[in-house]
């Protein structure tokens, strides 16, 4: 019998690498975008994969793929990947409160809408849900504040969902996601002129640009996360990408006056309060 996977936010990065990896082992792979065109090179690719397009914030567009994913499948679906994300840079004093509203449509409320919509072909087929989390759900990475809160809100739904889902034999896998060579940084920082994180600025965005240019390859980050997922087995979290092991340990051993301190320093806020 056949295998489906459904995943969302294949237009690029991470998604598109997902898709590949997956139609790679033989699964037949429903790779979803916004705009159709983002799929259609990424569909030549490889017969296993499949192209539809969805807006994840909008219910009519899931439900219109719901219907088609049923005719499909048959009713069975073996992986639904959660990976569509956007991501919004912003200082907690200064953030757009329409811009932080979106972040959570995206990045949580359209997650949750998935699985309701697509439980009961996951059930069917005793299958997995794999949430592409990240590792600022514990690292307190500034000037993005509401998008660490969208991936901590991701997390502990992850944790209730997997209690949930359990006796129905449906297994809920979080991707506590490092540094991965993606397009999902290309947006710059909010900051409005008078912000008082200005004498920081080109420092965070030095650190953003190098984490994007020194972090796992999304092919590579693929393979590995499509080897714990399709385990018999799959654990019920891990950590993968640049520098995730690091911050894992920062957050998870020392104690939170020393991450504080690490964290003080890599980000230069001692600068803000030599100006203050």
């Amino acid at each position: 019998m056949s295998q489906f996977a459904l995943i969302t936010g294949c237009g690029s990065g991470i998604g598109r690498a997902l898709a590949l990896e997956f139609a790679s082992r033989g699964v037949r792979t429903i790779a979803t975008a916004r705009q159709p065109s983002a799929l259609k090179e990424l569909a030549e690719l490889h017969k296993n994969i499949v192209p539809m397009d969805v807006d994840v914030q909008e219910s009519e567009s899931i439900l219109a793929l719901k219907k088609q994913v049923e005719q499909i499948t048959g009713g069975h679906l073996h992986y639904l990947v959660n990976n569509a994300g956007i991501h919004y840079a912003s200082t907690g004093t200064d953030i757009d409160t329409a811009k932080v509203q979106e972040l959570f449509n995206v990045n949580v409320v359209a997650v949750m809408s998935m699985v309701r919509e697509f439980a009961p072909l996951l059930i069917a087929a005793k299958g997995v849900i794999v949430q592409i989390g990240s590792v600022t759900r514990a690292v307190p990475a500034i000037w993005q504040g509401p998008y660490n809160a969208t991936k901590a809100a991701l997390s502990q739904y992850s944790k209730t969902l997997r209690l949930e889902l359990e006796p129905f034999g449906v297994r809920v896998v979080e991707v506590v996601t490092g540094y991965v060579q993606s397009n999902i940084l290309r947006n710059g920082l909010h900051a409005p002129s008078d912000s008082r994180y200005l004498p920081i600025k080109d420092h965070i965005e030095t650190l953003k640009a190098q984490g994007n240019k020194t972090g796992m390859p999304a092919a590579t980050y693929a393979r590995r996360v499509a080897n714990q997922v399709t385990r018999a087995n799959p654990p019920h979290e891990f950590w993968d990408g640049g520098g995730a092991w690091v911050m894992f340990l920062i957050v998870s051993v020392l104690p939170s006056w020393l991450s504080q301190r690490i964290w003080r320093s890599y980000f230069k806020l001692d600068l803000l309060r030599a100006r203050r």
